[in-house]
This record gives structure tokens, sequence and C-alpha cells, in this order.
């Protein structure tokens, strides 16, 4: 579903029925910035390499805190401050982790995403908010 990234910003899925399963949590961008620049801008490094972020001035702007429940029950909670390593990429699009949780079978779940940090600067790139079982 597509998202502001604005602080204070709080998005909310619709009930969603799972399987039982992983799923993940996740921030989804098009690209449109040297690569570098907006892994920077969404908290995004890759390992093994050296803190470009720094030493350019590109500050992480993708901050957030996420929960998800089962009716009146928070089954999952999370949150993502600064830079890590958890992401996938393809040549259109960088992902953000925001968090995993465990889908029991048949069962509906609401995931809801408070953005803690101004990102606006990435609301240009069409983000969307995105929660499903990982590809194995």
């Amino acid at each position: 579903m597509p998202v502001s990234l604005a602080v204070g910003t709080i998005v909310r899925t619709p009930e969603f029925l799972v399987k039982y399963t992983d799923y993940t949590i996740m921030v989804r961008v098009k690209r449109g910035l040297p690569l570098g620049e907006l892994d920077c801008m969404m908290g995004i490094t890759m390992m093994g390499n050296p803190d470009h972020c720094a030493m350019f001035h590109f500050e992480t702007v993708l901050e957030a805190e996420s929960t998800v429940s089962d009716g009146d029950h928070i089954v999952a909670q999370g949150s993502v401050h600064g830079k890590d390593d958890r992401m996938a990429v393809s040549d259109d699009t960088p992902d953000r982790y925001l968090g995993t949780f465990v889908g029991e079978a048949n069962k509906k779940y609401v995931v809801e995403v408070k953005f803690t940090k101004d990102g606006t600067p990435l609301n240009e790139f069409k983000p969307r908010l995105i929660v499903e079982m990982p590809n194995f």
C-alpha cells in the first residue's frame, strides 16, 4: 500500500488472512537517486562496505516502529533506527526491512507502522508498505 514517510504518520493495513509461515514487513521505494545515496537515506548498508554515508553526508531519514496484532493482542513489534544491513535490492527497488512475524494459519492480522523520523525526502520515490512471505 502507498504510504507517506512524514514523521508521526501512522499507517494501518486492513485485516488480512495468513498462512502458517514467516512474514516480512518492509518499505519499498522506486529508484530515483544514485544507489549509494538512496540506500543511505533508507538506512541500508551493504555488509563489508565502508560507511560512505558519513563520508558523503547522506543522512538516514527512514526510521519506524511497527506492531502486528491479531485483534486486541500484539503478537510482534519492533523498530528500525539508523543503518543496518537487513534489506533486499532489485534493479528497480530497494526495500528496508521493518520487522517479521510468524502468522498462525487462517488467522487475521493487522500491521501498524509509525514513522519516527522525517522521511518525506523519499516520498517522491513512491514508498509502499509491503507485508509478504519471504521468497526462498
